[in-house]
């Protein structure tokens, strides 16, 4: 196959680029060319910045490709230039979108989000909309998430090729820009404890980066799979105690839990949460503020979607952690000792609450 990925130097990218070119197919990739990852030499590079529609333009001129495969479209203008472009000259192509499309803000109150995720445990695909969907922004809400909205209403609207889909969860494995996951392998792995505020102990579904590169290919391969949307996530269901037990284990430390009120995570530890952005909450990376179960069936059964073991993926993403990533401290870490004095602190104030309580 002639395969396009638009990105692909980087975390996701770079596991679909080598997955493509170990299956033989002629890839090509557009992107500024900053990150040159092992396999640069057996792919064509494209330069362009796919916000520039003349370079997008040039670079793309008389070319047409099987699949094409798109993780940096962040704004309607994004697929609405490539898809008016490439009409006619594409066989299908996946946008990677995100869970975030639900939530006007991933730590908001469950009021703030577009589906109630309590009344539904798992949620599926089609149970939101995009018919009445406006192309502007609330103020109070976070741009991400409204901006893959409205790349998937102009998609689903507009587009003149085959395409899908793909919501994905928050992505942890090696070499995550992000270092989401390194705040977790550094806190078990000082064995001190892990504050987590109580609103947000809910469980969850994250994703191996792995298995999401494998997921994005196995699905174009699939028939079943045109104008479709999926979700994809872990097939195992995850709560912040348990994803911190297996985490100990497989660093050989014991960590303790502080279950903390969030009126006082907030109070005493708020401040930078896991965007860069300043805030007044303290947000571990993965929780959220209600239970956020994706429905995997449609995944299943389409185009047999599989995920690796969680013990497997997490063994070896803590193994790239200690001792291959150049990561130094996990974001907020600097406030450790404040954290873990907090944590203990409302531990012996509740056990004495405890002690003392008596009801008539």
């Amino acid at each position: 196959m002639k395969v396009l990925v638009i990105g692909g130097t980087r975390y996701m990218g770079k596991l679909l680029v080598r997955n493509l070119l170990n299956e033989g197919h002629e890839v090509s990739i557009i992107s500024r060319g900053n990150q040159q990852p092992s396999w640069w030499n057996q792919i064509t590079h494209i330069k362009a910045d796919r916000s520039n529609k003349i370079e997008l333009e040039s670079g793309l001129k008389g070319m047409e490709f099987d699949w094409v495969f798109d993780s940096q479209a962040y704004r309607k203008e994004h697929v609405e230039d490539f898809g008016n472009l490439m009409k006619g000259r594409v066989g299908k192509y996946l946008f990677v979108s995100t869970g975030s499309i639900y939530s006007k803000w991933d730590y908001g109150t469950p009021e703030e989000a577009l589906l109630d995720f309590e009344l539904n445990i798992p949620f599926k695909e089609n149970q939101v909309g995009w018919d009445d969907l406006p192309y502007d922004y609330d103020p109070k809400e976070l741009e991400y998430g409204a901006r893959k909205r409205h790349c998937e209403k102009w998609i689903i609207e507009n587009f003149e090729m085959p395409y899908v889909i793909m919501r994905i969860p928050a992505i942890m494995g090696e070499d995550d820009p992000t270092g989401r996951i390194w705040w977790w392998i550094q806190r078990v792995a000082d064995n001190r404890g892990i504050v987590i505020p109580a609103k947000v102990a809910n469980p969850f579904r994250t994703l191996y980066s792995g298995d999401a590169a494998q997921a994005f290919l196995d699905s174009m391969k699939s028939n079943k799979t045109i104008n479709q949307v999926y979700h994809i996530a872990s097939h195992e269901i995850f709560t912040s105690r348990s994803w911190v037990r297996i985490l100990s284990k497989i660093l050989n430390t014991e960590s303790k839990l502080f279950l903390v009120p969030s009126i006082f995570t907030d109070k005493y530890l708020g401040g930078i949460n896991e965007y860069g952005k300043t805030d007044d909450k303290y947000s571990p990376p993965l929780l959220r503020n209600y239970p956020y179960i994706h429905d995997l069936s449609k995944s299943d059964i389409d185009f047999d979607f599989k995920t690796t073991k969680v013990e497997n993926w997490l063994t070896q993403t803590v193994d790239y952690y200690l001792n291959l990533s150049d990561f130094k401290n996990s974001k907020g870490y600097e406030n450790r000792d404040l954290e873990i004095k907090l944590g203990t602190g409302w531990e012996n104030k509740f056990k004495n609450l405890q002690d003392s309580f008596e009801f008539d």
